[in-house]
């Protein structure tokens, strides 16, 4: 990592771990704030107690690290993976996978990625290489369309987007009002996944998927300095500037006027689903083990939903069994035939069930685009009450 200009870091244990202020051409990531509110409005129990922050050395790499949550008395998920883990949390649960990898970004809406081959045996990389891999991938000025493979990042940066435009990418509602102070901030609206491979189950091989989906919650509580802000950089030249028959600036980006020609934009990535696959033959002996060992243990038997034990058929390698909590699902499922399990899948995700942390991340969007959920700044005068 470079060592240019002047750099903060400073370690937490809260909602995300590492922050980073750099110059224009790196990624960004603001001062952080433990998302307390969040975890206490969803009923999460325990919030892992963060460190006295403190200036690294020059020099210093920044830590990896991510909230503790196996103590909340819920289910959990693969790595300790949670729907409460943004993408840097997400990133250092990744790197506790055991022996060499082959790691892939991939931007579903627009079908590119990218592999490295790596290992994480024996050393872990700071929080911040995520961001500066998917920066990596995304232009800051003119080139080409295509990289060698054929993959269009540049792509990516058209579901770049303005609050105050009516609607994301997705669709969904965005409509800050023009007065509003974040109205004119940008956003990237992609998915982005996160692929690992191989990861060793039972014998078997198989391949982890995280997807992250794009938050107004969560950036909402990033630009009010209560959660981390990651942001990345790309060329205005690729982003939904120019508006039709005539106008001056396009629906997605309607304020456009003085946009510099490299434009920072937030990227409020949250983790919706963790899955893992494998395909092959003569899976039987694995998917029973992995059945067993998510229906039997003492420590999972007791969120099975409706108490039903799982299914499986050993003649044809056929089986399901479900887990459920008061804010997530984890469904694992064989299929197979005459020959035995072909295809295993284990899927984890949040549900519709109690307060989740989608929910509450939902009330803090409305909230902060109401202007009801700004802080307001205290005055830079001296206080007068006692001179009543």
């Amino acid at each position: 990592m470079s060592t240019k200009g002047s750099k903060r870091l400073r370690l937490s244990r809260s909602w995300s771990t590492l922050f980073l202020k750099d110059s224009r051409e790196k990624p960004m990531l603001s001062k952080p704030l433990a998302l307390k509110a969040i975890l206490l409005a969803a009923a999460v129990s325990m919030t892992a107690p963060a460190h006295a922050q403190q200036a690294a050395p020059a020099n210093a790499q920044p830590a990896c690290l991510a909230p503790d949550y196996t103590t909340t008395g819920r289910m959990d998920w693969f790595l300790g993976l949670h729907p409460a883990d943004d993408l840097l949390s997400a990133w250092c649960r990744i790197q506790t996978i055991p022996g060499a990898i082959r790691f892939n970004l991939l931007f579903p809406t627009t079908g590119s990625n990218k592999s490295w081959d790596t290992s994480f045996d024996g050393k872990t990389l700071p929080a911040t290489k995520i961001i500066e891999l998917i920066q990596s991938l995304l232009p800051v000025a003119d080139g080409p369309a295509k990289d060698e493979k054929g993959n269009e990042f540049p792509k990516v940066l058209m579901n770049v987007v303005q609050l105050a435009a009516d609607k994301a990418p997705d669709k969904q509602d965005l409509g800050f009002a023009p007065t509003h102070p974040s109205a004119k901030e940008l956003v990237l609206w992609e998915p982005l996944v996160i692929r690992v491979k191989p990861i060793a189950l039972a014998g078997q091989e198989f391949t982890l998927l995280v997807t992250l989906r794009p938050n107004l919650g969560l950036l909402s509580l990033g630009l009010q300095g209560k959660a981390t802000d990651v942001r990345l950089n790309g060329w205005k030249g690729r982003m939904p500037l120019d508006g039709f028959f005539g106008t001056t600036c396009s629906s997605s980006i309607p304020f456009c006027e003085g946009i510099p020609e490299v434009v920072s934009f937030h990227a409020p990535w949250l983790v919706s689903e963790v899955r893992l696959e494998a395909e092959g033959d003569n899976m039987t002996a694995a998917a029973a083990a992995i059945i067993d060992q998510m229906a039997n243990s003492s420590v999972r038997s007791r969120f099975l939903k409706d108490g039903k034990p799982p299914v499986f058929d050993r003649t044809t390698g056929t089986g399901t069994v479900t887990l459920q909590d008061d804010i997530s699902d984890m469904i694992m499922e064989a299929k197979g035939g005459p020959g035995g399990t072909k295809s295993i899948s284990i899927v984890w995700k949040e549900n519709g069930n109690g307060n989740n942390i989608s929910k509450q991340l939902d009330k803090a969007a409305e909230l902060y685009r109401a202007g009801t959920g700004m802080a307001p700044k205290p005055p830079t005068v001296p206080d007068s009450l006692g001179r009543l």
